[in-house]
């Protein structure tokens, strides 16, 4: 099976694959094509798409940081994710934080406080952001390397356009969100998504004697 992570990533699109249907179905009921009245679905689409690219990320950041968790020492994490617990440590309030490193006690304070505080201030998964994050709290800030080009330029302009539909009125004359288009997204958003799974899986397992995951098919 996939990563718990992609498999929850296909759970929320099929909302999204339902408004597709929707749209479908009434565009066919009122014998037209929709313009204008129907694109408030394609919109929903596009809201909710991006929802499920956030906590895919998120998702796949925390099974990883949960993985890591597993090993027996802190000297076997990767380099920046040690780097990451140092600063946390020595920049708390709490002179005493140090102590809590002790007898595995490094493991809770890694996810409970470093990994969800930090997933919890993360709301806008463009690409420098995504890099950013997956350094600090897995010490891979290459996690889309393995993305074409046009797929990380795809990541920047479709969360600029979720963040347009969010905060902006519809405006006169804006170009119409067909649900091809929509449809176009939940492709290449899935193609994304597996590829990203297979390449943490290739980054995860020299850390790891088990198997985490089994590849998605390409």
């Amino acid at each position: 099976m996939p990563s718990y992570s992609w498999r929850d990533y296909r759970r929320r699109t099929l909302d999204v694959q339902r408004l597709s249907r929707d749209y479908k179905t009434l565009r066919e009921i009122f014998n037209k094509r929709g313009r204008v009245a129907l694109d408030h679905l394609t919109r929903s689409g596009i809201l909710m798409l991006c929802g499920a690219w956030e906590t895919y990320i998120e998702d796949i950041l925390r099974e990883l940081a949960t993985h890591f968790a597993t090993l027996n020492k802190i000297d076997e994490m990767p380099r920046d994710v040690k780097k990451t617990i140092a600063q946390y440590v020595r920049n708390h309030k709490n002179d005493n934080k140090v102590l809590e490193l002790a007898d595995g006690g490094w493991k809770t304070l890694y996810l409970n406080e470093i990994v969800e505080e930090t997933i919890s201030g993360f709301n806008t998964p463009k690409v420098l952001n995504i890099k950013e994050i997956s350094k600090k709290l897995v010490g891979y800030k290459e996690i889309l390397d393995c993305l074409t080009p046009a797929d990380i330029e795809l990541i920047n302009e479709f969360v600029k356009y979720r963040g347009h539909i969010a905060h902006n009125v519809r405006r006169r004359g804006e170009q119409y969100l067909t649900v091809e288009k929509l449809d176009e997204y939940v492709d290449d958003f899935q193609v994304i998504v597996n590829t990203i799974d297979n390449h943490l899986l290739n980054y995860l397992r020299p850390y790891i004697t088990s198997r985490p995951w089994n590849r998605v098919s390409e």
